[in-house]
């Protein structure tokens, strides 16, 4: 018997997977946008105004898909119990993810507010609200506080993406193909096996 259409596998739904994905695909164009901004700032060069738009758009783009995606797993979320050290270690790594990707987009919207600008919605023909009003001295301080929280969330994705390879290529038990990795159809094909005996 084949698993329910909206379930994917070791409990992901669907949706958790496409959300995880998106993320990870706007956190790329994030992190490309922001350094080759630094390096056109370095540069002097005046073409900066589309990257930051790119930046500022996925940071709002990622804040809206990481509150999707904490909704569904709050929606979806088992009792921890007696679970090894281990899965408690993955569940602090994760929802300190979720608190610094948030941060960070928190931080990115009010230094934009903070510079007197509004961040509009393309298409949408409104803005989205005001956080704060402008304020050049809270401008230092929130770029800083951006610049240490995108260390701690890089240090922290290291951790991850480390103990998804770790998984995969030592332990070699699936969770990575869990999300759509690689992996995927052989683990999707062994969940269909264990289905049906």
């Amino acid at each position: 018997m084949n698993p329910p259409i909206h379930a994917a596998h070791g409990g992901y739904s669907r949706a958790q997977i496409a959300l995880h994905w998106l993320s990870v695909a706007l956190m790329c164009s994030l992190v490309l946008a922001g350094e080759l901004r630094h390096l056109l700032v370095e540069h002097a060069d005046l073409r900066m105004r589309p990257i930051m738009i790119v930046h500022i758009g996925s940071g709002m783009a990622l804040l809206v898909v990481m509150l999707m995606r904490s909704a569904l797993r709050a929606s979806r979320a088992k009792p921890i119990g007696a679970t090894t050290l281990q899965q408690w270690c993955a569940h602090i790594v994760h929802l300190a993810m979720y608190v610094f990707v948030l941060g960070e987009c928190l931080a990115g919207w009010v230094i934009v507010n903070a510079k007197g600008l509004v961040i509009p919605m393309p298409g949408m023909g409104w803005d989205f609200p005001r956080l704060v009003d402008a304020d050049p001295q809270l401008v230092r301080y929130m770029v800083q506080a951006h610049e240490w929280l995108g260390f701690l969330l890089y240090a922290l994705l290291a951790a991850h993406i480390g103990a998804a390879l770790w998984h995969h290529w030592v332990v070699k038990d699936g969770t990575l193909g869990h999300m759509g990795g690689p992996g995927w159809r052989l683990a999707r094909r062994g969940q269909r096996l264990q289905n049906a005996s």
